[in-house]
């Protein structure tokens, strides 16, 4: 059997249980995981900042994959330098940001770039994903400085699920070429970059150590990290994780809320006894 050399987790319905919290177990495996010479990086759809607090908390060294692989970062003398970055184009937010405004002025529209967080109010969205992301937005023009053409590695728009059903369908209908969206939950669209993909941070970070997918485990919940998943050494799905997601992994963890984390690496690597 390969030897795994490099953990790749996702952090919400993954790593952390249904109140945002790093459990016991985890803490307890990513430090066995430390002491066997085995990385774990973190990939997610979260920004810097709100991905740093939990590297952190566990003691990881390792880049961060943000925004789904938009942006990979790497903390150095409290700094996170950019390793890696694909940004949408400027037309294409912009296209983006007025259309939304125009046809669904109801839908919180949010803009990531870098280490930063932009929003034109808070509201009641901004404050629940504050909440949640331990990050403050900034508030700011919108529609100005994605005119002057600064990178945006990612749109984030909250709603109520009925509109972000008729948003996703609005956005498809456009046929922008070069944009991928994806609901991370009923209440959340995510718009990055059509290339983003964990699975292309994954080919980073192995190409970065020297090593091959066959020397990673790959463990996560949702549609986005179906390909690392699938493409890993080992793959591993949360109980909580949609069908689709479960038929494309090795192994089928219990659920975020019963230390799947945990028990999915043990049984997979067998580092505790």
């Amino acid at each position: 059997m390969t030897e795994t050399r490099l953990v790749v987790s996702d952090i919400d319905g993954t790593l952390l249980n249904s109140s945002h919290e790093i459990t016991d177990k985890t803490k307890k495996i990513v430090k066995k995981l430390d002491e066997k010479g085995i990385e774990v990086a973190l990939a997610s759809a979260r920004a810097p900042k709100a991905m740093d607090y939990l590297a952190h908390q566990l003691a990881l060294q390792t880049p961060l994959v943000c925004f789904n692989g938009a942006l990979i970062v790497q903390k150095e003398q409290d700094q996170l330098n950019t390793l890696y970055s694909l940004a949408l184009e400027q037309r294409d937010a912009l296209l983006l940001y007025q259309t939304i405004r125009a046809k669904f002025p109801d839908v919180c529209f949010n803009v990531y770039s870098n280490h930063h967080w932009f929003v034109e109010q808070e509201d009641f969205w901004t404050k629940q994903e504050a909440a949640i992301s331990q990050v403050t937005p900034e508030v700011i023009s919108l529609e100005k400085y994605l005119k002057e053409n600064y990178p945006v590695h990612k749109v984030l728009c909250m709603g109520a699920p009925s509109e972000i059903d008729r948003l996703q369908l609005e956005i498809e209908s456009m046929n922008i070429t070069g944009v991928a969206v994806n609901q991370s939950k009923d209440t959340y669209l995510e718009i990055v970059q059509q290339q983003v993909s964990k699975l292309t941070a994954l080919r980073f970070l192995t190409k970065q150590r020297a090593l091959s997918l066959s020397n990673t485990l790959a463990i996560g919940d949702n549609y986005n990290d179906m390909p690392m998943i699938q493409h890993a050494g080992i793959g591993i799905a949360m109980g909580n994780s949609p069908q689709e997601v479960k038929q494309v992994a090795d192994l089928v963890a219990p659920a975020n809320d019963q230390n799947g984390f945990y028990h999915g690496i043990n049984e997979s690597l067998r580092i505790i006894s």
